[in-house]
């Protein structure tokens, strides 16, 4: 029992150091540039008050629409901020032995997603997570820490098959963020992909970024 309780801290620790946007965010929009190969196109963003997004420029059946969309919900999702209670009440936690990097594993019972992680110091730097017939590793290789929590500049996607553990393919993602009214936003998005031998590269640059009145 103590051990867990001990992991519990340590999680909470690095969850609460986590940056994210106050109650008082008010939203904000940007101008996209999409950059892939000798492909580049523009779209507007716009996340609002709600969190909720919006994006013009691109119909909905635009090939990169999606990947958008889904981007500035990952954006969202973030930069959120849940209380720990609310979010992890519920869970167990239980710490195994220091990897030689120092970071902790952490093991969670109760989570939908069989989520695991690494702790080292405040930081999560690992997070593993099952979703469907995908299994996903986050590996964060370095962060940005700032008086109101940190954000990883520099981190590593694995998606492996949940049954038998093949490989299927690794994202590679560098990200720069802006200080906007007191609001850190993110500005660059360099993103390498490789999956079957093939590794594809695009850069999404946020530009105007402007908070909602």
């Amino acid at each position: 029992m103590t051990v867990a309780l001990d992991a519990r801290d340590l999680f909470q620790q690095a969850y609460e150091n986590r940056y994210t946007w106050d109650g008082q965010f008010p939203g904000y929009t940007a101008q996209v540039s999409w950059q892939s190969g000798e492909q580049a196109l523009t779209a507007q963003v716009q996340i609002n008050r709600d969190l909720t997004v919006t994006i013009d420029g691109w119909a909905a059946d635009h090939p990169q629409y999606k990947e958008l969309l889904g981007l500035m919900r990952d954006v969202v999702t973030h930069r959120q901020r849940r209380d720990f209670i609310a979010a992890h009440g519920q869970n167990e936690f239980t710490a195994g032995e220091p990897l030689p990097d120092g970071a902790v594993p952490i093991q969670v019972k109760g989570d939908a997603m069989g989520s695991h992680y690494q702790v080292r110091g405040p930081v999560i730097t690992q997070v593993s997570r099952v979703m469907g017939g995908s299994a996903f590793t986050i590996d964060t290789l370095s962060v940005e820490q700032t008086a109101q929590g940190y954000f990883p500049l520099h981190y590593q996607v694995q998606f492996a098959n949940a049954t038998t553990g093949e490989p299927q393919q690794v994202v590679d993602i560098r990200e720069r963020y802006a200080l906007v009214g007191g609001y850190y936003l993110l500005q660059e998005r360099q993103q390498t992909v490789t999956k079957d031998g093939v590794t594809t590269e695009a850069v999404v640059a946020f530009v105007e970024l402007k908070l909602l009145a």
